[in-house]
């Protein structure tokens, strides 16, 4: 039970940090990114290709087995280390955004 815990508090307090720090790169590249936050538990950062709203996808954070903390796609898939929002961001905007035509 303690560690359960443990995790809600570093999703609640880090892990918002680190959301917010992704958020702010995204917006920066003219994104819309929102981050989200549930009371008591799990956040998230809501990402939409401004050129093509339907590719969007809630991103999220989350330790894995060895305890290393990882942006992650709604659907699990680790995206980069919570300390390379750049990369975080790169990938994310790589994969929603638009092929050159």
């Amino acid at each position: 039970m303690a560690a359960s815990t443990h995790i809600d508090t570093e999703i609640s307090g880090d892990g918002i940090h680190h959301l917010e720090g992704l958020a702010e790169r995204l917006r920066g590249a003219g994104w819309y990114a929102r981050v989200i936050a549930s009371p008591g538990g799990a956040g998230l950062v809501r990402v939409v290709n401004p050129s093509a709203p339907p590719l969007n996808d809630d991103i999220t954070v989350g330790p894995d087995q060895a305890g290393l903390w990882w942006f992650r796609w709604s659907f699990g898939t680790r995206i980069a280390h919570v300390e390379n929002p750049d990369i975080a961001a790169a990938r994310i905007i790589q994969v929603l955004g638009c092929p050159s035509r």
